[in-house]
This record gives C-alpha cells, sequence and structure tokens, in this order.
C-alpha cells in the first residue's frame, strides 16, 4: 500500500509538471517609448507610448502594433516610401514642432501629454490600449480626451462598438446608456432619443464601457464621462455580442 502510495505521488508529480509545459500562447509584450522636451515658458510636449517589443513573434503583433502607431500619431506619421517602418522619435518630433510653433514670445504656455497604457481582458483574448491626451494652445483653458483601442488577439482585428447604436436595437441600447448617465452624472441631453454617438469604448470583464468626452453630453466641468454596460444588458437589449 505503501508503494502505490508512492507510485500515485510520483504520477501526480509528473502530471502537474506536464501541465505546466503546455505550451500557452504568447501575448504582446509591452516597453514604454517616452519622449519629452520642453523649453523653458514656450511649450512642453510629454509621450508615453506602449510599443509591442515582441513583434517578431507573430504577425499579428505587428498588425496591432501599426494600427496603435498610426492611431496615435495620427496626422504625424514620420513614414514614407523610402522609409516604411515605424520611427517613434521622427512621429514626437513632429508634435514638438507643431506645438513649438503655436508658442509665440510673452504668450501663454502650450503643452501636448500622450499618456498610453495597455492590458487585457476576455481571459487574455483581448487587447486594449487607454489613451489620455491633453493639450493646451491658448484660450480659456486646455483639451482632454480619454481614447481606448481594442484588438482582437485571435486576428488583429479593432473592435468597433459603433455597431451598437447602428441598428433595430439603438433605441434600446440608447435608453441603457441614457438611464445610467443621468443616475451619475448632469448632463445635458434632454432625452435619450437625443443622445449622441460616443467618442470610443471599451471591453471590460463584464460588459463594454462607454466614453463620452467633455462637453458631448455635459458641461466642461462634468469631464470626461463613462458608464458601463454589461453583456447580458446589452443581450437583452437584443443586440449581439461580437467577441464572443
Amino acid at each position: 500500500m505503501k508503494n502505490y502510495r508512492f507510485l500515485a505521488f510520483i504520477w501526480a508529480t509528473l502530471s502537474l509538471i506536464g501541465c505546466n509545459n503546455i505550451a500557452k500562447p504568447t501575448l504582446p509584450e509591452f516597453e514604454t517609448f517616452t519622449y519629452e522636451v520642453s523649453d523653458d515658458e514656450s511649450y512642453t510636449v510629454k509621450i508615453a507610448y506602449q510599443r509591442i517589443k515582441n513583434i517578431e513573434e507573430s504577425d499579428i503583433f505587428a498588425k496591432i502594433e501599426m494600427q496603435n502607431y498610426l492611431n496615435s500619431f495620427e496626422g504625424h506619421e514620420a513614414m514614407t516610401d523610402s522609409t516604411p517602418e515605424v520611427d517613434l522619435e521622427a512621429s514626437a518630433k513632429l508634435l514638438v514642432e507643431e506645438y513649438a510653433g503655436y508658442a509665440f514670445e510673452g504668450g501663454p504656455m502650450c503643452w501636448y501629454s500622450m499618456d498610453q497604457t495597455s492590458f487585457f481582458v476576455r481571459d487574455n483574448t483581448v487587447l486594449c490600449y487607454e489613451t489620455l491626451l491633453e493639450s493646451y494652445t491658448g484660450g480659456v483653458h486646455g483639451g482632454s480626451a480619454l481614447w481606448y483601442e481594442c484588438f482582437d488577439l485571435a486576428t488583429g482585428g479593432l473592435y468597433d462598438f459603433g455597431y451598437l447604436l447602428d441598428g433595430e436595437w439603438e433605441a434600446a441600447i440608447k435608453e441603457l446608456i441614457y438611464a445610467k448617465l443621468t443616475s451619475e452624472n448632469n448632463i445635458i441631453v434632454e432625452s435619450a432619443e437625443h443622445l449622441p454617438p460616443f467618442s470610443t469604448a471599451t471591453l471590460s470583464e463584464q460588459g463594454v464601457v462607454i466614453v463620452y468626452q467633455p462637453y458631448e453630453v455635459a458641461s466642461f466641468d462634468e469631464g470626461i464621462i463613462a458608464v458601463e454596460i454589461s453583456d447580458a444588458e446589452i443581450s437583452a437589449a437584443g443586440a449581439p455580442l461580437l467577441w464572443e
């Protein structure tokens, strides 16, 4: 009996080792590209961008990295036919040139800030980026915006949550969002029917987080507003769950 128990222990240990050695799906690995330039009292540019450092391991990772770069540096892409590779430093310098152009002697301090983070949801099947942009080029106050992008790690495809307001379920989804907005915020939209399209959204573990930028549904003082609608609520409204 003792020998049996000893052999059982050995087999259990070997089984555990075998399970631990099963290849797990490779996930993107990140490094933060940072860039900061300040010219005394004229302008400041700060960038923290999440770059996938193991893109050589997967064509999908390379696809996601390129799309995130294009979205993050829109209008400041440092790519030509002769230099098709991503050049983050060159793109950052283009942003510096732009904000240096806004500055003038005796004028207000201009600034630009990109603060990007990344995270995984739904059992590591979806990669999401959160990007907070803040800037000031003059006027009463600066501007801020929060943007999300969610990628299917199986295909590299970018989720477009705009479909939630484009279908026979539109009215029900609007009522759902409106109820959550009015229960937590002082919004200026009179009814669910007049609710504008949301700027951006992200997949969470339980559902979808809907985000409105300043001025879209409330005053500037209310800031960026976000509400979450669950998978169950979305299904009950009649909309499909594209991430299942």
